[in-house]
C-alpha cells in the first residue's frame, strides 16, 4: 500500500477510530468481506504492514472493531465495517486504484476462497463498490445470478443467505433492481428482509417476469361506479377480486381509452385508490403481466362484471342446495398448508377452497396436505359467502375397489410417497381403474423389506432416509389384500432380482477409496455429488455420467445424522460446493455408488472409546431402556453406554441429559458401562 494511500485511508477514517491507525487500516482493507478468514488477515498484514508483526493482528482481535470471534475467523461490527468501507472507498476514489492496490486485491485470493460461494459473491459485491464508481451495474449483474438460482434452479436455501446479506450490504447497493427482486423472494418466503422502494434503472424484463411468476397471488377487489374505479382490498363495497403478484408494495397498472399508457397504482393491498376512467373498458395490468379486461358499461347500471359475478354464485347457490356434484382441479395449496385451492370447471372464474377434512385424501405422508393431486376431482359445493367472495367445496368419494389385482400379482408400480413405515405405491393403473370414478389405490412396501444398502439399515432407519426418489417406478409382487371398501388394505415386496442394477463400483473406483465431489442435488434422504477422480498424472477430472449419494445418516457423526434423523436438505452443504469423500459401497437397490462424507474424519465415538477411562465423567442423552439398563449417547460424540436402571429412583425419559461416571470401557468390544452421577437440571 502506498503511504499517498494509508495517508488518504487515514484521513477519511472517523475521529473514533483513529486512536490505533496501524489497526484501523488493516481493518479497512478487509471490510469488504462479510466474514474474515484468519488466512485473510495475515496475506492482507504481510502486504500491507510487513513490519507489524502479529502484534497488529492480535491488536485487531481484540479491538472493538470485532464483533465475534470463531476458530477459523471473526466478524467486525457492523456499525464499524460501514465506516470502514466508506474511508476506504473515499481513500481509493481519492487516489485512483494503483499497482498497490491490485497487489493487495491478489494477496486476498488465498483467504477469500476458504468463504462459501455466497459469502465470496457478497464480498466480491461490496469490493465492486468500493473500487468502482459505476458500481449499481455490477451489484446488479451478481444478484441477478442469484436470483436466477432461485426461481429457475429453485435453491430456495440461497434466500436465506440473501435475507441476512441485504442487513450487511451498503445500503446504496439495495437500490439495485435485483436486490428489490430478492426482498421480494425473501418476503415470500417469510424471510426478514428489508422495505425497499420501487427499483430505479432498467430491468431484466424476463427476470422480473420470473420473480413475479415465483411469488404468490394476493386478491385487489375492484368496483365501479361509471365514474371512477376504485381499487383496494377485497370488501362488500368491492366485491370484484383480481389476482396479483403479492409484492411490497401491491401495484397495478390501469389503461383505458383516455389513458392507453397507463397509469401505475400503488399499495392497493393495504389503502384505497381510485382513478377516474368513465364508462370507459379498463384493463388491469398485474405484474406479471396478466391483464383482467372490465367491459364498457352504462351509466346508472351495474358494472357487467358484478352482473356476471352475480349470476355464477346464483349458480353456485343452486349447486349446492341441490347437492349436484361439479369437477375440480386442485391448483395449489393453501398457506398452512390447510387445504386446496381448486378451479371449478364449469366456473373458472372462481376459485374453491378445499380444507385437507373435506378433501378426504389417503395420508400420503405424515402431513397429507403436503401435495398437490393433478387430476380432476370430483367435489360438491358446500359454503358460498358472496361478502367474502368465498366458496368451499369437499371432495366426493369414488369407488373403493382393488380392480384386477391378486395376490402374487407381479406389477409395476410409482412411489408416491415416503412415510416412516415405509414406502407408498401407487396401484391405480395396475389395478386398471380409473380416476375419478375409483379411489386411487395404494400398496405399502415396508421399511423391514427394503434391503439394506451402506449406510442405512431397515433395523434402524426411517424408509424416508432410504435413498430412493419420490417418482421412480419399481417392480413389486403384491403380498396381501386385506380388507373391503374403505378399509382396502394391500401389501406389497419388491420383485426378486436376479442381480443389482449396477452391483459394482465403476472402473476406477474402489472401496475406501477418497476422492472429490460437487454438489449436484440435495433431498431428504442425502446429497447427490458429481464425482471426481485424480488421474495417473495428479490431475482431477470429473468421472463422466457418474454421481455418487451421501445419505443423511454418512453425513456428520453428530447423533441426528448418525441415527438417520436429520433431513439432508438442512445440511450445511449447498449445490456447487466441492468437498472430500470416501466410496464406502454401491446401492442395492438403485446401483449408485455410496458415499461418505463423515468417515473422511475418524469416528469420535471409536475415539472416545480409546481415550475413557474408569472413573471419568461425562454427559449423555438418555435414548431408551432395555431390559434392565438405559441406553445412552454420550456428548457430544455417538458412542452408546448403558446405565443400570438401579442406579436411579425414578423414570428417565427419552431426551434427558445426565451426568455420568463411566464404569468400564473396552475398545474390543466397544462396550461402555457408567452409573449415574446426577440428572442436569434443565432436564433436556
Amino acid at each position: 500500500m502506498t503511504v499517498s494511500l494509508a495517508d488518504s485511508l487515514g484521513r477519511h477514517l472517523p475521529e473514533t477510530l483513529r486512536d490505533d491507525p496501524a489497526v484501523s487500516c488493516l481493518a479497512a482493507l478487509i471490510s469488504s468481506a462479510s466474514f474474515v478468514p484468519f488466512v485473510l488477515l495475515r496475506d492482507v498484514r504481510r502486504e500491507v504492514l510487513p513490519q507489524g508483526g502479529l502484534t497488529v493482528e492480535a491488536r485487531l482481535c481484540e479491538s472493538d472493531l470485532v464483533e465475534s470471534v470463531a476458530a477459523d475467523g471473526f466478524v467486525l461490527h457492523g456499525g464499524a465495517r460501514k465506516e470502514l468501507r466508506l474511508a476506504l472507498r473515499a481513500a481509493l476514489a481519492e487516489n485512483g486504484v494503483d499497482p498497490d492496490s491490485a497487489r493487495l486485491r491478489s494477496s486476498m485470493h488465498n483467504g477469500l476462497d476458504l468463504l462459501s460461494p455466497l459469502l465470496r459473491l457478497e464480498e466480491r459485491v461490496v469490493w465492486q463498490y468500493i473500487t468502482e464508481a459505476d458500481y449499481l451495474d455490477a451489484c446488479d449483474r451478481e444478484l441477478a445470478g442469484v436470483v436466477r438460482g432461485i426461481t429457475q434452479e429453485r435453491r430456495l436455501r440461497m434466500l436465506e443467505w440473501a435475507s441476512a446479506a441485504m442487513t450487511r450490504l451498503p445500503e446504496e447497493l439495495l437500490g439495485a433492481p435485483s436486490a428489490w427482486l430478492l426482498a421480494q423472494l425473501c418476503r415470500a418466503q417469510d424471510l426478514p428482509h428489508p422495505q425497499l422502494g420501487w427499483p430505479e434503472g432498467a430491468t431484466d424484463e424476463g427476470l422480473f417476469l420470473d420473480v413475479m411468476h415465483f411469488l404468490p397471488q394476493t386478491v385487489v377487489g375492484v368496483a365501479r361506479d361509471g365514474i371512477r374505479l376504485t381499487l383496494g382490498p377485497v370488501s362488500a363495497q368491492r366485491p370484484i377480486g383480481v389476482r396479483v403478484p403479492a409484492t411490497q408494495p401491491v401495484s397495478v397498472r390501469v389503461e383505458w381509452p383516455g389513458n392507453p399508457d397507463g397509469r401505475v397504482i400503488s399499495d392497493v393491498d393495504r389503502t384505497v385508490k381510485s382513478v377516474t376512467t368513465g364508462t370507459e373498458p379498463v384493463t388491469i395490468v398485474g405484474l406479471d403481466g396478466r391483464a383482467v379486461q372490465l367491459g364498457a358499461m352504462s351509466p346508472h347500471e351495474l358494472a357487467p362484471e358484478l352482473r356476471e359475478q352475480q349470476k355464477v354464485f346464483d349458480r353456485l347457490e343452486d349447486a349446492r342446495a341441490r347437492r349436484r356434484e361439479l369437477m375440480a382441479k386442485p391448483v395449489r395449496l393453501d398457506v398452512g398448508p390447510h387445504g386446496y385451492l381448486v378451479r371449478l370447471s364449469e366456473e373458472p372464474s372462481v376459485t374453491g377452497y378445499m380444507p385437507v377434512s373435506a378433501a378426504k385424501m389417503p395420508g400420503l405422508t405424515e402431513s397429507p396436505g403436503l401435495r398437490v393431486p393433478t387430476e380432476l376431482q370430483r367435489v360438491r359445493v358446500t359454503q358460498v359467502d358472496r361478502e367474502r367472495q368465498r366458496v368451499s367445496v369437499s371432495r366426493v368419494r369414488g369407488i373403493v375397489s382393488r380392480g384386477s389385482l391378486v395376490e402374487g400379482q407381479l406389477v409395476r408400480a410409482r412411489i408416491t410417497a415416503k412415510t416412516v413405515s415405509g414406502l407408498l405405491l401407487d396401484l391405480t393403473n395396475a389395478a386398471g381403474l380409473t380416476v375419478p370414478q375409483y379411489e386411487r389405490v395404494f400398496g405399502l412396501l415396508g421399511t423391514q423389506d427394503l434391503p439394506a444398502s451402506p449406510g442405512w439399515m431397515p433395523k434402524y432407519r426411517s424408509a424416508r432416509s432410504y435413498a430412493i426418489e419420490e417418482g421412480m417406478e419399481v417392480d413389486v409382487v403384491v403380498t396381501a389384500i386385506d380388507g373391503r371398501g374403505k378399509q382396502l388394505r394391500i401389501t406389497v415386496r419388491l420383485a426378486d432380482r436376479s442381480d443389482v442394477p449396477g452391483g459394482r463400483l465403476p472402473d476406477g473406483l474402489s472401496l475406501g477409496q477418497r476422492l472429490w465431489g460437487t454438489v449436484a442435488e440435495k433431498f431428504y434422504h442425502g446429497i447427490r455429488f458429481d464425482i471426481e477422480v485424480q488421474r495417473e498424472d495428479a490431475v482431477t477430472e470429473p468421472c463422466s455420467g457418474i454421481r455418487g449419494l451421501v445419505l443423511n445418516t454418512e453425513l456428520s457423526w453428530d447423533g441426528r445424522w448418525f441415527y438417520g434423523g436429520g433431513d439432508a436438505r438442512e445440511f450445511g452443504l449447498v449445490v456447487g460446493d466441492r468437498c472430500e469423500l470416501v466410496v464406502v459401497g454401491v446401492h442395492e437397490l438403485t446401483g449408485e455408488v455410496a458415499l461418505s462424507l463423515k468417515q473422511v474424519v475418524e469416528d469420535p465415538g471409536q475415539v472416545t472409546l480409546r481415550m475413557l477411562r474408569a472413573g471419568s465423567e461425562v454427559d449423555g442423552i438418555v435414548m431408551r431402556r432395555v431390559g434392565d439398563v438405559w441406553r445412552v449417547r454420550l456428548e457430544p460424540w455417538s458412542a452408546m453406554t448403558t446405565v443400570p436402571v438401579g442406579s436411579f429412583k425414578g423414570r428417565l425419559k427419552t431426551g434427558t441429559r445426565i451426568r455420568m461416571r463411566v464404569r468400564h470401557s473396552d475398545p474390543a468390544t466397544h462396550t461402555i458401562t457408567a452409573e449415574l452421577v446426577r440428572v442436569h437440571a434443565d432436564g433436556g
